[in-house]
């Protein structure tokens, strides 16, 4: 159960995310800025052309509805209730939904949550019509986000987890500058929330704050540059077509 949002808290939150934006649309002084900055910039690209019947897999509010080309019929499902939540599932129960059915399924930063991915994969696979395109997302080098934060993936992994599918694009996003540049600005954000008083103090120092996380996304998209390695990317694109 999550605490109760303070009356202090949530006039931060409100400034905060009227000054640095929503998801997807954050800006570059939003200090979780660089953790979806290549995500978002090329899940525009391979949604576009998209469309027909969409599964979003732990859609929450849908955020990527509108990046798809032309859609005939858009259904959310998740494990928590919302106001965009079309289907309801539990752990490991089996979906409401027919075979063959979908023509895309996306689901992005969901499956480090699931306990035992290799039920919910099969569950794609039955829901997906033969040629159908399926688009994940997950984090490789990130800290640990909730209690339900279950494992990491590799770009090698990624490819494993569909053995029967055709492999379209296989992304490893960022690099050794925006990973560091990640897990410093997170680091920062929960070392300052865990107090009262350093919560009061970053609220005052909200200008400072932003300055420094807009450095650091900079500073850590032009270390990306630079990084040939291919080892130190903090998140991994995949999508996969179904064998006809």
């Amino acid at each position: 159960m999550h605490a109760r949002e303070s009356w202090l808290g949530g006039a931060y939150r409100r400034i905060y995310d009227g000054l640095c934006g929503y998801h997807p649309n954050r800006r570059p002084w939003h200090f979780q800025w660089s953790a979806t900055y290549y995500l978002n910039r090329h899940l525009r690209q391979v949604l576009s052309p998209l469309g027909g019947i969409v599964l979003d897999v732990g859609c929450r509010d849908k955020p990527y509805r509108g990046w798809f080309g032309a859609v005939t019929e858009y259904v959310g499902l998740d494990a928590v209730a919302g106001a965009s939540t079309d289907v309801i599932v539990m752990p490991d129960e089996l979906w409401p939904l027919p075979n063959e059915h979908f023509d895309v399924l996306l689901s992005t930063q969901v499956l480090e949550y699931v306990e035992h991915p290799d039920f919910m994969l099969a569950e794609m696979s039955r829901v997906l019509k033969p040629g159908g395109v399926v688009v994940m997302s997950f984090p490789f080098l990130y800290n640990e986000h909730g209690e339900h934060d279950m494992q990491r993936f590799t770009a090698h992994r990624a490819v494993s987890l569909f053995p029967d599918f055709e492999v379209v694009r296989l992304e490893r996003q960022g690099g050794i500058g925006s990973t560091l540049a990640i897990l410093s600005l997170n680091w920062a954000e929960q070392t300052m929330n865990r107090r009262f008083f350093t919560r009061i103090l970053k609220s005052l120092l909200l200008p400072v704050w932003l300055a420094v996380s807009v450095i650091f996304n900079f500073v850590g998209l032009l270390i990306d540059r630079i990084d040939r390695t291919g080892s130190f990317y903090s998140n991994v694109l995949l999508v996969v077509r179904k064998r006809s």
